[in-house]
């Protein structure tokens, strides 16, 4: 798939309309082979530590990336660090695709532009890319991750952070299709960042499954 055909198709299924993220629903989730454990081959990531953000490689700073080569799931988990650094948000980049690579789904309660039961840091805060004391990052080109967003692999790739202005993290793991089934199937909660359940964007009929 070239690269460009992926992030449109990832873009598009981001904005899809969507049904109340209060209702549960059963949601149609693909369920592609897992045949080989993806793993890293190389990379500059800086390996998990205890108070990091959970991922096995952290890919933290502008232009530390990792290579990854499996059949499998992967789970790409969102930090946007706007206490150290705020404005336009430039996402990470997904390159050097050899064989089969596809956004899936989207969970982990929440997407960065929604608005947060509390705030995560300070006060007055609008939703999950800031607060009036350190101010707001912005997603460029419409870009709205979910704080977990997966992916399957049968083969290679690379992704880049590109981060500049607006900071942000990403841990990058292996995952497993049920532990994704029910992540996007978790029920919103009434208090934390339980806000609304995820999302299946790789449905059997391949068509956008937002209805309930």
């Amino acid at each position: 798939m070239q690269m460009t055909t992926f992030v449109n198709l990832a873009l598009g299924l981001l904005s899809c309309a969507a049904a109340s993220p209060l209702e549960p629903r059963s949601t149609t989730f693909t369920h592609r082979a897992e045949t080989s454990e993806v793993k890293a081959t190389g990379g500059t990531y800086e390996d998990f530590k205890p108070g990091y953000l959970a991922g096995t490689w952290e890919v933290f700073k502008r232009g530390e990336y990792v290579d990854l080569e499996g059949t499998g799931y992967i789970r790409v988990r969102w930090e946007i660090e706007y206490w150290k650094g705020v404005g336009p948000m430039y996402e990470p980049t997904f390159d050097g695709i050899s064989g089969t690579f596809l956004f899936v789904a989207g969970g982990g309660g929440y997407q960065i532009t929604d608005t947060p039961q509390g705030c995560p840091q300070g006060t007055g805060c609008k939703n999950f890319t800031g607060s009036n004391e350190y101010g707001y990052t912005y997603p460029v080109d419409g870009y709205n991750p979910w704080h977990n967003m997966y992916y399957y692999l049968d083969g290679k790739v690379t992704i880049t952070n590109h981060e500049a202005g607006g900071l942000y993290n990403v841990g990058v793991q292996a995952y497993s299709y049920d532990n994704i089934l029910s992540d996007i199937n978790t029920a919103p909660a009434s208090s934390g960042n339980l806000i609304k359940y995820g999302y299946s964007y790789d449905p059997k009929e391949g068509s956008c499954p937002c209805s309930s």
